[in-house]
C-alpha cells in the first residue's frame, strides 16, 4: 500500500529515540498526522544452559517504579548488526558468553506508534565472561528452569512482552 509523507517535524530528539509528527496521506486518500517514536531496533536473548535452565534478569525499571523479570536485551547501536548487539548485551547483563546462537523471531514491539523492531535470539554454550554493565541499569541474573519461567508467565509475575514472547517461542520450538 502506498502512502505519502507531506511534512515531518521533530518534536523530541533523545539519546535513543526520536519523536516525530508526520503529516500523511494514507492509502485511502485520507490526510492525518501521526506521532511516531523512531527507535533504532533492539535485541532480546533467551540464554539457555546445557541442562535447559534459562537466565532471566530481575531488573529495576524506573518507568514502572519496580523490578520486573526480563530476558537480557538491548538497543542496537548505530552501524551494529543485531547479532553483535546480542553478543555484547548477554555479557554486559548476565556475565555469560555464548558459543551458539540462533535467531528465533523478530517483531515490532508497538507498531501503532513505534518503529522498534525486536530481534530475538537463543544463546547456548554458555560460559562465564566479564564486562562493564551500563551505569544506569540495576539488574541481577536469575537462573531457573524453563518450566519455572513459564509458571511465572502464567502467574502474571512475568509481564514484559519481549520476555513472554521470547520464552514462549523458544518453548514452542523445543
Amino acid at each position: 500500500m502506498k502512502f505519502r509523507v507531506e511534512a515531518e517535524e521533530t518534536i523530541f530528539q533523545g539519546r535513543i529515540i526520536r519523536l516525530v509528527a508526520r503529516d500523511l496521506v494514507l492509502p485511502n486518500g485520507r490526510r492525518t498526522t501521526y506521532h511516531i517514536v523512531e527507535h533504532p531496533g533492539a535485541v532480546a536473548i533467551v540464554p539457555v544452559h546445557a541442562n535447559g535452565d534459562v537466565v532471566l534478569l530481575k531488573q529495576f525499571r524506573p518507568t514502572i517504579g519496580s523490578e520486573i523479570y526480563e530476558i537480557p536485551a538491548g538497543t542496537i547501536e548505530k552501524g551494529e548488526a543485531p547479532l553483535a548487539t546480542a553478543k555484547r548485551e548477554i555479557i554486559e547483563e548476565t556475565g555469560l558468553r555464548a558459543t551458539r546462537w540462533s535467531k528465533i523471531a523478530e517483531f515490532y514491539t508497538a507498531p501503532g506508534f513505534c518503529t522498534e523492531l525486536m530481534h530475538v535470539y537463543v544463546a547456548k554454550g554458555l560460559r562465564p565472561a566479564s564486562a562493564e554493565g551500563d551505569a544506569d541499569e540495576i539488574l541481577r541474573p536469575v537462573r531457573m528452569s524453563l518450566e519455572a519461567a513459564l509458571r511465572l508467565i502464567r502467574a502474571k509475575k512475568i509481564r514484559d512482552a519481549k520476555t513472554i514472547a521470547g520464552l514462549m517461542i523458544y518453548h514452542g520450538r523445543r
